[in-house]
């Protein structure tokens, strides 16, 4: 009798755990979609604007957007391969690229936050529909859905979170190559410390530095929050 009893329970739980893990797939599914729709449409909206596709991907932001649009339209056949089979498939590819694009996304809102503040009298023009996406909107939405919905890889070694480096890495090698090929002239530099020509020396290297140092406190602090967080869907099941 009681080993019946404990089948029955166990059945219970196992049962609210797969339409736990059914809400978040599909909560992780609605978000990658807006967050598609809106990289989608803000790129499209910002190449128009500036004028030139070269022009547009000078900026680190437009980079973040596109690579974050890619790993959101990459996750949602996968979240729906899983829902059908219902379980998980492991993919720590695109797990790190997630794990990156929520770093990179977290220091454009950042930036994005500190150029509000009152001794910037430049503020960035955060109304139009481009700039309210890329800088806000996408970055906010990433994160959460990172952090919250998708599913954690379980411990690796602390070496591996360079993983989330890449999509700055990436745009650390498209910038400087525009720029030492004279692609993006002078006037057309996005960012004064890389103007690599017309600054001492020391001043690139240390925002790279500091930069890809702030990132990887970033890449740790959101594999560790996934590690954590995404498990607060199923709170509350074994006690009941």
């Amino acid at each position: 009798m009681a080993e019946q009893a404990g089948n029955i329970l166990f059945d219970q739980i196992e049962q609210q755990m797969k339409r736990r893990n059914r809400a978040r797939k599909t909560l992780n599914i609605v978000i990658c979609l807006i967050i598609a729709l809106l990289g989608i449409t803000a790129t499209i909206y910002k190449v128009r604007y500036e004028g030139g596709f070269i022009t547009c991907f000078r900026e680190m932001t437009v980079c973040a957007t596109v690579l974050t649009t890619l790993t959101s339209i990459a996750m949602i056949p996968l979240n729906l391969f899983e829902l059908k089979i219902g379980s998980e498939i492991s993919s720590r590819v695109l797990f790190f690229f997630r794990l990156s694009s929520a770093v990179t996304e977290f220091i454009v809102l950042m930036i994005t936050l500190i150029g509000f503040l009152p001794f910037f009298s430049d503020h960035p023009v955060i109304a139009r529909y481009d700039m309210l996406n890329m800088h806000v909107l996408i970055p906010l939405l990433m994160i959460g859905t990172f952090i919250f919905n998708d599913s954690a890889i379980g411990k690796i070694p602390k070496w591996k979170l360079i993983y989330g480096l890449i999509i700055i890495t990436i745009y650390a090698v498209l910038i400087l190559t525009l720029i030492l090929t004279n692609v993006v002239p002078d006037s057309k530099i996005p960012y004064s410390f890389l103007d690599i020509r017309n600054q001492p020396f020391w001043l690139p290297l240390l925002a790279f530095v500091v930069i890809f140092g702030v990132g990887y406190l970033l890449s740790w602090a959101f594999y560790s929050l996934n590690r954590k967080l995404s498990w607060c869907w199923y709170k509350g099941i074994a006690s009941k």
